[in-house]
């Protein structure tokens, strides 16, 4: 549900920047300067699929083509995260569903193919019996075929969401290749100078994406305090994200007390944490040590170092 949840949001939100990067072809063709319109995606009737009845398509939109003609054009996304044997045949039952319910053939439906299954790429549904034939073919876009540092030097913010479930993909049952992979994706949103609105948004698809326990998420919120005080992001952005997931209550007050009451209790108390949630009882007999650090710039080091070190000694022999 989170990755649904997840995926929606990030089309939705960045139609533009997806469509010019998952389907640029598509993209030249619309007129932005009109705008698009987030549509209600709920079908008449529900349509099985594999044992469940499917009442909602994904993404469901209206935009304008630049061809001179005042129409509107309806595109339908599916995204699609495991092999199905039916899916072509859901595709054509969600495409005429639309096509009935808002009476408009000028209707375009896509899918988005997020599975690691390099040989699955359903794009047609045919039929024939007895002279009586029907074939449907819609665009795909398979994500695994995205080379990973074309994304890293891609300005478009919606290669940041396609580079998240990537190394998703890749951390799957690693949950501490997940934590690090997560945090320096938020390092890169952060670096790369976007708007208040944009943070917030790609901070919420790439934490539906990478998805990590309760604590875990926890030492994630502590080092985006630590990031956000270094580049200066916008606390609203983090703020918003938190009572989302609802593990904590209003990050600008805790960090203003941070600031006034000890900066350096604060971090010791954070790389602890950090520690004790990676390593367990390990991290225990390092408590001491840290607690007598006065350095803030070290201490600071240390609580990046916490996060991403790949063991307890290794982390062990920065203090030395």
């Amino acid at each position: 549900m989170r990755f649904d949840a997840g995926w929606k949001h990030a089309v939705r939100t960045f139609l533009p920047e997806c469509l010019q990067l998952l389907f640029p072809d598509l993209h030249a063709q619309i007129d932005w300067s009109r705008g698009y319109q987030v549509l209600h995606s709920e079908l008449l009737r529900p349509v099985p699929f594999h044992g469940a009845a499917r009442r909602f398509v994904d993404v469901l939109v209206r935009v304008y083509f630049q061809d001179g003609r005042e129409r509107f054009v309806l595109l339908h996304i599916e995204i699609q995260a495991q092999r199905t044997r039916d899916f072509p045949l859901q595709m054509f039952i969600y495409h005429y569903r639309i096509f009935d319910a808002y009476d408009c053939p000028d209707l375009i439906s896509l899918a988005i193919l997020a599975d690691n299954n390099p040989n699955w790429r359903p794009d047609t549904y045919e039929r024939a019996l007895g002279g009586c034939e029907v074939r449907f073919r819609f665009p795909i876009v398979k994500l695994i075929d995205f080379d990973e540092a074309e994304l890293e030097s891609s300005d478009n913010p919606f290669a940041l969401i396609v580079l998240a479930h990537l190394r998703a993909l890749k951390a799957r049952g690693n949950p501490e290749l997940l934590l690090r992979e997560k945090f320096a994706l938020i390092r890169e949103i952060a670096r790369r100078g976007y708007t208040t609105r944009q943070v917030i948004d790609l901070f919420r698809v790439v934490d539906y994406l990478m998805n990590l326990t309760k604590m875990r998420n926890q030492v994630v919120r502590d080092l985006i305090r630590r990031l956000e005080a270094e580049s200066d992001l916008p606390l609203t952005s983090l703020e918003e994200l938190a009572l989302e997931e609802g593990v904590e209550k209003g990050l600008r007050q805790g960090l203003q007390q941070g600031l006034q009451q000890g900066q350096r209790q604060g971090l010791v108390r954070a790389i602890v944490r950090v520690l004790q949630a990676r390593f367990g009882e390990d991290a225990r007999r390092l408590q001491e040590r840290i607690e007598q650090i006065e350095s803030l710039e070290l201490l600071e080091s240390l609580n990046a170092e916490a996060a991403l070190a790949p063991s307890i000694e290794a982390f062990e022999q920065k203090l030395d």
